[in-house]
């Protein structure tokens, strides 16, 4: 899921430019929108986060939050300028209401479910994912929102969903596979 940070950062502006007739400054626009949303409303966000439980509860709101900005991303092509803008803006916002929920899950669930003896390697193996989007996530929203098009901008918001529909499972089955004393310990 963490490949969703690179939509706003290369799909998004390639999209627009390539394939948009909204104006070119919107690229930087929809990052200011989306800096802003952040800044102002991650605590807001992360309210209610407080356990792993909750935590794949936002996972899978992030993920249908990602599926919905990715739906609406396409039919910005053959708009007029106007159209285009303002459905990319709402794209955004909502793409970001996403992200604001998919860094709060991330939060939780790599703090709550790191074991208190091995919480550095933990978080790094956790860690991976996101270096791992940061890497092949371009390549891989190039080939299919761009190269592809409409249909690759569906199953980009499809495999963001169905990370989002797996990860309260994938959470509880980390939760049971801990050991009792681990879970006492977490519990206080």
């Amino acid at each position: 899921m963490a490949v969703q940070f690179k939509v706003l950062t290369v799909a998004i502006p390639l999209w627009l430019v390539g394939f948009t007739a909204a104006p070119r400054w919107l690229v930087s626009g929809t990052m200011l929108i989306s800096t802003v949303m952040v800044v102002a409303l991650q605590v807001r966000a992360s309210r209610g986060v407080d356990s792993p439980a909750a935590g794949g509860g936002a996972y899978r709101r992030a993920g249908a939050a990602f599926l919905v900005s990715c739906s609406l991303i396409p039919f910005s092509a053959g708009l007029p300028a106007w159209g285009a803008a303002a459905l990319l803006v709402i794209a955004v916002v909502i793409h970001t209401i996403g992200e604001l929920w998919h860094s709060a899950a991330g939060f939780e669930v790599s703090f709550a479910l790191a074991p208190e003896h091995a919480t550095g390697q933990y978080l790094g193996v956790f860690g991976l994912g996101a270096g791992l989007a940061e890497g092949l996530g371009p390549a891989l929203l190039i080939a299919l929102c761009v190269t592809w098009g409409r249909p690759g901008w569906y199953v980009v918001g499809g495999l963001f969903a169905l990370t989002g529909l797996a990860a309260p499972f994938a959470v509880r089955r980390a939760q049971r596979g801990r050991r009792p004393a681990e879970l006492r310990t977490a519990a206080g």
